[in-house]
């Protein structure tokens, strides 16, 4: 429970930050919006996987660190952010929940427009 508490107290603290960028989607307001000519139980159906929910990222771009020396290069993508544990105090002994931003993969190989960043779906697998 406490993990949970964290997890939520750090989120509204970076919501609330200068760089974050924070776009509200109504999906599911607007579907059922779309679809007040059907009957109850198809316009449920049609909307299952709908939700309302608020996206939050940053707003610019980190810059990209140079110098690495490998063999192997990959093209430009997103790398998705997400949180970890990462490990701090005395001997790296304690753990704390952190947030890695999104990052642009090899993005001085770009050659034109930064390629878009992939939706995710989260939900219930059928």
């Amino acid at each position: 429970m406490r993990a949970a508490v964290s997890y939520v107290v750090k989120l509204f603290l970076y919501m609330g930050l200068k760089q974050s960028r924070i776009v509200e989607r109504r999906d599911h307001d607007a579907g059922m919006r779309r679809l007040a000519g059907l009957g109850e139980r198809k316009r449920a159906k049609r909307t299952a996987l709908l939700y309302n929910r608020i996206v939050v990222g940053p707003v610019g771009l980190p810059t990209p660190v140079s110098g690495q020396a490998s063999g192997v290069s990959v093209a430009p993508h997103w790398r998705r952010g997400h949180f970890r544990m990462q490990v701090c105090g005395l001997r790296n002994v304690d753990r704390k929940l952190i947030f890695v931003a999104p990052t642009l993969i090899n993005a001085d190989r770009l050659s034109g427009d930064v390629p878009a960043p992939k939706l995710y779906q989260v939900g219930a697998v059928a």
